[in-house]
């Protein structure tokens, strides 16, 4: 259902979304019904443009799309509102201490007036109640200008520990927008962002960058016989697997559903192949056991394509490759690694 304009009546919207979920068979869960109501509701036109693509495709059901778009969606919104808040706090506590020095510039300023006074005055002949008056003025300006001091130190010692706090809140709201809640990977905005700075990196050192996409091999298929319990309990598996055999500067991801990424800056075709192959190894080696029940599921397979970043070309087009790669896999029997290096990849990419 297309949502052109925004809907106004909650419970017209929440009695929608309930019909909704009946209707396509979604599990009424908190999560779901927040997920449908924001979409028919209308107040997020990119959400619904997805939800109606996936709904034209008869992919509606997919849990793992449909957690990719919540997390893309609504749960990235919500970091995103998080992270302007404590970035609104932490500007406001900035501010007041720049308020702060300017006033303690301006006593610092005084006193020095009070200091030069002094002085002068002392240059002529005094009696001795006038220099007692003005030592007393002097001591007073002093005694201010100490308690201001105290002051100043304490109210910037307090606004260092609340700033330091700030910005590790920034900083973990920040790891959060940018992490897949499921597998604890790069998320697709990671993603988006790492892929276009090792592609500029590429370009401007003329260093390799060889980018890696794959997808597990009959996912549908564990979820449906299953349950998306173990069809997380998959996604998970696939992640540790590729923390395994990718390290820093490297980043595994979590494209999307059951897609997943190898991002491997400063790495040629051949070793890219060679670190997806360990990968896709790892993964068939493991036996996945029902949690619930202790039952033996077998062995997950995973196909995988690679392309070597060119020159000029967009994220786009790099993506295009290596999905034409992963394709190619995924025709000639799944469960291994595809590069460019083959004839007919060149073809369909092309």
């Amino acid at each position: 259902m297309s949502n052109a304009s925004t809907m106004t009546d909650p419970n017209l919207v929440a009695e929608m979304a309930i019909k909704e979920m009946e209707t396509h068979g979604v599990a009424p869960t908190p999560d779901n019904y927040e997920f449908w109501f924001t979409h028919l509701s209308g107040t997020n036109p990119d959400l619904s443009r997805e939800v109606d693509l996936l709904t034209q495709n008869g992919k509606v059901k997919d849990a793992g799309q449909l957690n990719t778009l919540r997390e893309r969606y609504i749960t990235q919104a919500d970091k995103d509102s998080a992270m302007l808040d404590v970035g609104g706090r932490l500007e406001k506590e900035l501010a007041g201490v720049m308020q702060m020095l300017e006033t303690a510039s301006k006593d610092t300023g005084a006193y020095g007036d009070s200091l030069n006074n002094v002085t002068a005055a002392l240059d002529a002949e005094r009696s001795p109640a006038e220099l007692r008056v003005l030592m007393e003025t002097l001591v007073a300006a002093t005694r201010t200008m100490e308690g201001r001091s105290k002051q100043l130190e304490q109210r910037l010692e307090e606004s260092k520990e609340e700033v330091t706090q700030l910005r590790r809140n920034m900083e973990e709201i920040r790891t959060e927008a940018m992490t897949d809640q499921l597998t604890g990977l790069a998320n697709r905005r990671k993603f988006d962002d790492t892929v276009a700075a090792c592609m500029k990196s590429a370009e401007d050192n003329e260093t390799p960058f060889t980018l890696i996409l794959g997808d597990i091999d009959h996912f549908k298929k564990f979820n449906d016989t299953y349950g998306h319990q173990t069809g997380d309990q998959v996604l998970k598996l696939v992640a540790q697997c590729m923390r395994h055999h990718v390290r820093d500067p490297l980043t595994p991801a979590r494209y999307g559903g059951e897609e997943f990424a190898l991002i491997l800056p400063f790495t040629d075709l051949e070793a890219g192949v060679r670190i997806a192959d360990q990968v896709r190894r790892m993964i068939e080696s493991k036996e996945l056991v029902k949690k619930s029940t202790g039952e033996n599921l077998g062995a997950v397979t995973m196909s995988f394509g690679a392309a070597l970043f060119e020159p000029g070309e967009t994220i786009r087009d790099l993506i295009k490759r290596a999905d034409a790669c992963l394709y190619t896999a995924k025709r000639h029997g799944r469960n291994q690694v595809r590069s460019e290096i083959s004839e007919d990849v060149r073809k369909m990419a092309s």
